[in-house]
């Protein structure tokens, strides 16, 4: 009586294991059948809930803690590896390898690629160099005063000296001129003649004669007399082409500029800018060449 209605009223109902006597396998018949008697729609129930997956607890995945300790190892390696490198570096200097080890190292090829330098080096600049056919002194304290054509150049604060160079009939349309110091172990290094701040020697040309020279009419400096030339007579100034430093090693040059097209010279004056300022010396045509010069460069 007990078990049956224990039977009954639980919702799950597990069969007792048969005995030996046969009374388990007896009872539990009858107990199955009073209880379709009391409730039909049981069954199924009872089947159903022995079909429901029982959940299981996952494991744990193990990928995190091993990239901890993999990142771990990796630090800890690191560390030792910069602790060592002085204690190896110094090893090295204290051990220095001999000629045949160095020898025996493999070593490349140091021409590889050289037969390459020539093409991608730019082409060297190559000049034509014109040497004055005119020097004269004028000066602007003496407006009257008269020197003439000669080798004397002299530059002063109160002194200009006009020069005339032929301009090569080749080249490129680029112009600029040009000084040439002496040698330092040469004999000519005492024929120049420098005092005060002569960095800044300024080379105007001149484009027209003066109103009060005797070739006014003519429309060029082709007729200009130097012999007779004096700082009243100067003829005009056109466009500042640049400015030379006679103190620049190996030389000085100007930037260039576009050489005349329609005339056969260039005709400029040479003057200081600064107060101090003196260049005086002798512009002969003898090696070594000390002086001004117009170069133009080649095509």
């Amino acid at each position: 009586m007990f078990s049956s209605k224990a039977t009954s009223s639980s919702p799950k109902y597990a069969p007792l294991a048969p005995h030996d006597d046969g009374e388990g396998s007896i009872a539990t018949e009858k107990r199955s059948s009073s209880s379709d008697d009391h409730d039909d729609h049981s069954a199924p129930l009872l089947q159903a809930s022995d079909n429901i997956p029982v959940d299981t607890p996952s494991k744990p995945s193990q990928l995190p803690k091993l990239i901890i300790y993999l990142s771990f190892a990796l630090a800890i390696l690191s560390t030792v590896n910069v602790a060592l490198l002085p204690a190896t570096l110094s090893k090295y200097r204290a051990y220095p390898f001999s000629d045949s080890e160095l020898e025996a190292l493999p070593y490349g090829n140091a021409s590889l690629g050289l037969e390459r330098a020539a093409e991608m080096m730019p082409a060297p600049q190559v000049y034509r160099h014109s040497w004055p056919d005119r020097i004269v002194r004028v000066s602007r304290k003496l407006k009257s005063a008269v020197w003439g054509h000669g080798v004397q150049v002299y530059i002063t604060v109160e002194d200009s000296t006009i020069m005339r160079f032929p301009i090569p009939s080749t080249g490129a349309n680029a112009c600029a001129l040009s000084w040439r110091p002496s040698p330092e172990l040469s004999a000519r290094a005492k024929d120049v003649t420098t005092k005060g701040d002569v960095t800044e020697i300024e080379v105007w040309q001149l484009i027209a004669p003066s109103v009060t020279s005797a070739t006014v009419s003519s429309r060029s400096l082709k007729e200009l007399d130097y012999d007779t030339l004096s700082y009243s007579s100067l003829p005009v100034r056109g466009e500042l082409l640049g400015v030379l430093d006679l103190t620049a090693k190996p030389n000085s040059t100007t930037v260039e500029f576009a050489c005349p097209s329609e005339a056969d010279n260039l005709v400029v004056e040479l003057r200081c800018q600064r107060v101090a300022c003196h260049v005086s010396y002798m512009q002969i045509d003898m090696a070594p060449r000390v002086g001004f010069e117009l170069v133009r460069r080649r095509e």
